[in-house]
């Protein structure tokens, strides 16, 4: 019996078609640790054929209110060590990143603990409907370029 390396691949996958202009769109994620994300981009970016401009990382941002969303394109890791090990792996920054806001930590809470652990009430619901708008506007790449759907994330301001 011969192993195949996608056997023990370090990552999940979901294809997702938009049939009628034979556009794909495919989910990956992680089954490591956050701070090691990006090892897993080399494969992923052979396995599919993409560039960094094709890809979009969801990511946390403690900078944004719970419940913000915003799309944007490149930059560094602000201190966030999953995205620095996607842009140390994949040797750019020229990728975009869908943030969702978590908000800082309470007075005495840790940066782990808050962002690891569970928010508030009314946080957690802002939160949870950040992740509907974030997974909305994913569907929406089989249909419209990531620019308008950058722009039509990016207006929005939810409370």
């Amino acid at each position: 019996m011969r192993l195949r390396r996608r056997l023990f691949a370090s990552y999940l996958h979901l294809r997702l078609f938009n049939y009628k202009d034979r556009k794909s769109i495919v989910l990956i994620r992680s089954t490591g640790y956050m701070n090691n994300s990006g090892d897993i981009i080399p494969s992923v970016m052979r396995r599919y054929r993409v560039t960094p401009e094709d890809i979009i990382v969801l990511v946390d941002n403690m900078d944004l209110p719970p419940g913000v969303c915003k799309l944007k394109k490149g930059g560094g890791d602000a201190g966030h060590n999953g995205l620095k090990s996607f842009i140390n792996r994949m040797g750019s920054g020229d990728f975009y990143r869908l943030y969702i806001g978590v908000g800082r930590p309470a007075v005495g809470v840790s940066v782990v603990d808050h962002v690891l652990g569970n928010p508030e009430a009314d946080d957690s619901i802002k939160i949870l409907q950040a992740c509907v708008r974030a997974a909305d506007a994913v569907k929406s790449l089989a249909d419209k370029p990531v620019s308008r759907i950058m722009e039509e994330l990016n207006r929005r301001e939810y409370s």
